[in-house]
């Protein structure tokens, strides 16, 4: 049965054995034992692990690949104080990065200083003039921050010029092998045994900076002299969560700690950036998400990504006011120019998509602007379900950025347009390549080939995954206490979605300026609970929530307004229940 948006409920059926051992070895509540097994964590080691967070689970950062080899020549700069020069990416990641690595090298007086590549200029990674330019200024050091895995003939430019390069980078290795670095901090390399490979940039320039402290340490330096990491966890957290890496493992531990100190950050740039962005208090992994996150990728997206770069690296709160305030200007402008790309991509949905035939999505324009294709493409897949390829034309070529749903991988499928791709690159959900524009119409049929072949009716209704059903009367501030200890989520740690059946709706009133949101009461029982459901109008307009019974897919929320907090839920969808069909 189909809910009231069309969509299929998903409920998890881990084991019931596995449960009841997380249950009683750890006096959890059932739902939060569930939700432990629901993401593969079904030891009472790894579940105690888990909830502990602590840093003694960390791996040795000496078990990467070529950490030893790295230390050394770090070690070797710093003894000759040898210039080091940071090269990043100009995402989230990348400039968070090249920020840690400029702190940690600043903490122990070393001449440091990053390189940002101009995006529309220079391109993505690597490129020779920067390359020289480098080492033009007097560096002996290169270090790649969340970049540079593809670099093979950059790095041996490098060589011969007497620049020395430590890649590290998170991103597959390219067919063309490693770079010849003298050392390459990547867990994806095939020879790498790193226990733990969803670290992304900014957690390997954490295992270098780790790995470099250890070294020094055993090298005879004084502690007192050795900087403290842990103030920088600030700077993983935020480059982790924007980079939608997993918050399983490393990532977790080091993600929720990272929360705690960004909520009490003393970094110049960052005290502006969470002032600009309305945040106090304690800062969450939603608000890095959606509004710390999206402030600084929106300069990498408008090629303005240094303002980013300077803001994080920043010693001077007047300077980082500034340039917070500058930011926030740029992501106005990059909401306007997003919802421009928006509003061409359905508008040319509804001229040229045929949701009988199409199985894949793919729109191309002039109009489209390439810094934001990647979200606009993610707007059409959360409304349309299909699989979603937006390319922006300019002087005969497409630049092109893809997202995708569970069922379909859009990497493998770009593998199989090669034939009338430039190049591509990317993973099972997000991809993006380059095309020249004539061959747009046949990439669009090529497309839809495979996803006839690969994608079923059934694939395209989308799905609401739950992890198990709840009475209204078991939630507290209790069970909300001992459900955060999962936190923080995100990526392979959903917020734990709930069904609750046979529910009533009281007191629904709508909000908002347009009046598309609502707000109620539900009650189930001797249980109930305030709501919200946001663009829910419509929907309660067409029921009678006064008199049907309703089984609710929901998120519990501690809603904190003026000093006073308030468990509700938030709805996320909403189906009639058996016994309103039978009346």
């Amino acid at each position: 049965m189909l809910s009231l948006l069309n969509k299929k409920w998903c409920l998890a059926e881990p084991s019931a054995e596995t449960v009841s051992r997380l249950e009683s070895g750890l006096h959890l509540p059932t739902a939060v034992a569930v939700l432990l097994v629901n993401r593969g964590v079904t030891s009472l080691e790894s579940a105690r692990e888990f909830l502990e967070a602590d840093f003694s689970h960390l791996h040795d950062p000496f078990l990467m690949m070529d950490m030893r080899k790295a230390v050394e020549r770090v070690i070797q700069a710093l003894d000759k104080k040898e210039a080091i020069t940071v090269f990043c990416d100009y995402d989230v990641d990348g400039v968070t990065s090249a920020a840690f690595l400029t702190h940690f090298f600043r903490d122990l007086n070393c001449p440091v200083e990053a390189y940002l590549p101009e995006r529309q200029l220079e391109g993505y990674g690597l490129n020779p003039d920067a390359v020289r330019k480098i080492r033009e200024r007097g560096a002996g050091l290169m270090i790649t921050a969340d970049c540079g895995i593809t670099g093979v003939k950059e790095v041996a430019l490098a060589n011969e010029i007497g620049l020395d390069v430590i890649i590290t980078d998170h991103h597959q290795v390219g067919e063309e092998g490693l770079p010849p670095a003298i050392a390459v901090l990547n867990p994806h390399r095939a020879d790498c045994e790193y226990p733990y490979r969803f670290l992304c940039g900014v957690g390997l320039a954490f295992k270098l900076a780790i790995a470099v402290r250890n070294g020094l340490y055993s090298a005879g330096w004084p502690k007192e002299r050795l900087p403290n990491l842990k103030r920088h966890l600030d700077l993983f957290a935020l480059g982790t969560i924007a980079d939608v890496a997993p918050l399983t493992g490393e990532n977790h531990i080091l993600t929720l700690h990272g929360l705690k100190i960004l909520s009490t950050t003393s970094k110049p740039g960052l005290v502006a950036l969470k002032e600009t962005a309305g945040i106090v208090g304690n800062v969450s992994a939603r608000s890095v998400g959606f509004s710390l996150g999206p402030r600084l990728n929106a300069a990498g997206r408008l090629g303005k990504a240094d303002k980013g770069l300077h803001l994080l690296t920043s010693t001077n709160l007047k300077e980082a006011k500034v340039l917070a305030r500058e930011l926030e200007q740029i992501n106005k402008e990059r909401k306007e120019i997003q919802e421009e790309t928006v509003a061409e991509a359905e508008s040319l949905f509804h001229r040229q998509i045929d949701m009988e035939k199409d199985r894949v999505i793919v729109l191309a324009s002039e109009i489209f602007h390439p810094g934001v294709i990647g979200i606009a493409a993610s707007r059409l897949v959360d409304k349309y379900n299909r699989p979603t390829v937006l390319i922006a034309l300019e002087a005969g070529q497409g630049k092109g950025s893809g997202r995708s749903i569970p069922r379909f991988n859009l990497f493998k499928a770009f593998t199989h347009c090669s034939g009338h791709l430039i190049q591509f690159g990317g993973h099972a959900y997000a991809a993006g390549l380059s095309i020249k524009e004539d061959q747009v119409d046949v990439f669009r049929n090529t497309m839809n080939e495979v996803g006839h072949r690969y994608l079923t009716e059934e694939d395209l209704i989308p799905e609401v995954q739950v992890d198990t059903v709840l009475g209204l009367e078991e939630i507290d501030r209790s069970f909300h206490s001992r459900m955060a200890l999962l936190e923080p989520f995100g990526a392979e740690n959903p917020i734990p979605c709930f069904l609750s059946r046979e529910v009533k709706f009281r007191e629904v009133k709508f909000i908002g300026k347009k009046k598309n949101h609502v707000r109620f009461r539900v009650q189930q029982g001797k249980g109930q609970i305030e709501g919200v459901g946001f663009g829910f109008a419509d929907l309660f307009e067409s029921v009678d929530p006064a008199t049907d019974l309703f089984d609710i897919a929901y998120e519990l929320n501690l809603n904190t307004w003026n000093g006073r907090e308030k468990l509700e839920i938030r709805l996320l969808d909403i189906r009639l229940c058996e016994k309103s069909f039978a009346v």
